[in-house]
């Protein structure tokens, strides 16, 4: 874990131009994130919903072998959380095309996707008013947050701004100090010293905001069962009667 994360460390930081910061040691290969921050914003939103998309497809799976096609039908990490998804995309394609039939075919398949959503809640609420409720409730309830999943993913390039504005700021303290020999030692001091100090919690919320997309994006829709009952291993004890 820890070399795979070093290791996209090092891709985007060649990406985005950085070594320990905007220090123009290394050429900008994609983009400086402080330059174009909405062009950064767009692609992590759409790479969180490429990610989305891979776990709607193994939840698809999942809920076959669960309870077979209906589940799988029905359920909202099944096929109508994906058609929903792929609906948000071809309506944002269209949008930003201004391709008035593409918003229209997101449109109509959002509302397709809708249908069997709908059908599966209510088999699981049953009938009457409180049920009516719970499934308004459950279907409002799906949807924001398949919104809102898509876009915490936007959190990524707020991951490449941070970085990039941390390093920005210790580079500028760093030069500030350059000229004679005291002066360039005090450079040296404050580029080691404040680099080390924004790695800490640059790691930090890293590692703590990765672990939240994965289990609260992307392994709720993998995973719904609630598991099995524990029942611990035990010696099989006879009464008297059957002893005899």
């Amino acid at each position: 874990m820890l070399a795979a994360a070093g290791a996209a460390a090092i891709a985007f930081g060649a990406l985005y131009g950085e070594f320990f910061g905007p220090t123009g040691v290394v050429p900008t290969l994609w983009l400086a994130p402080l330059d174009d921050p909405t062009h950064l914003l767009l692609v992590a939103v759409v790479a969180g919903g490429c990610l989305l998309v891979a776990s709607h497809l193994l939840g698809i799976v999942n809920r076959w072998r669960e309870g077979g096609a209906r589940l799988a039908l029905t359920a909202s990490s099944g096929v109508p959380g994906l058609s929903l998804l792929l609906a948000v995309g071809v309506i944002a394609i269209g949008t930003a095309a201004d391709v008035s039939a593409l918003r229209t075919l997101g449109v109509a398949l959002a509302v397709l996707a809708s249908v069997p959503l709908i059908v599966g809640l209510s088999l699981e609420a049953g009938r009457g008013g409180a049920a009516f409720v719970e499934v308004l409730v459950s279907f409002l309830d799906a949807l924001v947050r398949m919104f809102s999943n898509l876009f915490s993913f936007s959190r990524l390039a707020a991951f490449g701004l941070m970085h990039a504005a941390i390093g920005k700021v210790v580079l500028e303290a760093a030069t500030g100090l350059t000229g004679g020999p005291i002066g360039d030692l005090a450079a040296a001091a404050v580029f080691v010293a404040g680099s080390a100090l924004a790695f800490a919690p640059e790691a930090f919320v890293a590692a703590v905001q990765a672990l939240r997309l994965e289990y609260y994006e992307l392994f709720s829709r993998v995973f719904t069962r609630e598991g099995r009952p524990f029942r611990p291993w035990r010696l099989p004890l006879l009464s008297t009667e059957e002893a005899s």
